[in-house]
């Protein structure tokens, strides 16, 4: 089965470049386990008879660690009581993008036979691969590829022979969003923070107390683990943006080049280098006449009057904070370059800063 994706990229010399890339997905990619009659495997990786020694999950299981458990808990999936863990190509791909000496070891450890950890190739599966949804990021889009991947393995193994009775398939991650989307499914799913406490209990690496292995204690922990987690990314952009505005608070009306990021319907989001700030330019205000705005998602293009804004596009703006409302303050950008009548506005006098003194030594 062939998938294509076709679209159309700009050049830096301006031109514009037609790039079509195709996906092969296949129905004969091996789910790797000892219990499946449906796959004509030669050998299997998973065993038959995948047990832990955990009393949180007593019944046979397959593991499903998502990158950031891979990534946070290598010392731990190096242990070698850890057997049966199936690692997605997804999570291998993100590993290998983000730490270089993780995916090394990851690798060593899916060489030793003896650890019987399956590489299972979901991405080009006919079942298991998915395509990026409209205004969905890369780490969502993967986040739903290991769930669609956890979901395929739970119905796969139910489908083969009886012997496959009790076996489970059970995701480790520690997003609460990607909780929260995998319970909806109804995946067995567990916190990191918690199964990094219970896979060290495993190998007796450490001690614990009667209330974490119980499972409903142990469900109320991980919503008040991730509801503080939740709250503190919070308190972090929140202080962002405090300090943000503090810095332009002196500084009146600034005039900065950035370049354009992203298009929408009615602005623009622009990237100021400088200052490493983004900000998003508006075209249909409420205290001026809207311009007459086209909108282009294939390419994406925003056309205002007579001007075309691409993606990478070199502007000038205005930057100054909106404080007219205290309890609501916001940076502001406004378009000065290019120049477009009823739209842009004259760029601000600004004054030079003074060189500060030298201390003397």
């Amino acid at each position: 089965m062939l998938k294509s994706k076709t679209f159309v990229k700009k050049t830096r010399s301006g031109g514009v470049m037609k790039i079509v890339r195709e996906h092969y997905l296949r129905d004969d990619i091996w789910c790797g386990s000892e219990v499946c009659a449906e796959c004509k495997q030669e050998s299997a990786v998973l065993q038959r008879d995948a047990c832990i020694e955990s009393n949180l999950c007593t019944y046979p299981h397959y593991l499903i660690p998502d990158t950031n458990v891979v990534l946070h808990q290598i010392d731990v999936l190096e242990d070698p009581v850890i057997r049966n863990v199936i690692i997605l190509q997804t999570v291998l791909q993100e590993v290998r993008h983000r730490s270089a000496p993780v995916y090394k070891r990851l690798k060593d450890i899916i060489h030793e036979k003896e650890k019987h950890f399956y590489t299972f190739t979901n991405e080009h599966h006919r079942d298991t691969f998915i395509e990026r949804e409209p205004g969905e990021s890369a780490n969502d889009r993967n986040d739903r590829a290991i769930r669609v991947a956890t979901k395929w393995y739970s119905q796969h193994l139910k489908t083969s022979e009886s012997d496959a009775e009790g076996l489970k398939v059970v995701l480790l991650t520690n997003d609460q969003g990607n909780t929260q989307k995998a319970e909806e499914s109804s995946l067995l799913v567990y916190a990191d923070i918690i199964v990094h406490r219970l896979l060290a209990v495993a190998i007796a690496a450490d001690s614990t107390y009667p209330d974490l292995m119980d499972k409903h204690k142990q469900s109320a922990l991980a919503n008040n683990l991730n509801y503080r987690h939740k709250m503190s990314q919070y308190a972090q952009r929140a202080s962002v943006a405090f300090h943000t505005q503090l810095f332009f608070k002196s500084r009146g009306i600034l005039n900065e080049a950035g370049y354009v990021l992203f298009v929408r319907k009615n602005a623009i989001i622009v990237l100021i280098p400088k200052f490493g700030l983004e900000g998003t330019v508006f075209f249909d205000t409420k205290d001026k006449a809207a311009p007459n705005l086209v909108f282009d998602e294939e390419g994406p293009t925003l056309k205002v009057e007579q001007h075309n804004f691409c993606i990478f596009d070199k502007v000038k703006v205005t930057i100054s904070l909106d404080a007219s409302n205290i309890q609501h303050q916001k940076i502001r950008m406004a378009l000065i370059d290019p120049v477009i009548p009823g739209v842009s506005v004259p760029a601000p006098d600004v004054e030079p800063q003074a060189k500060k003194p030298k201390l003397d030594r």
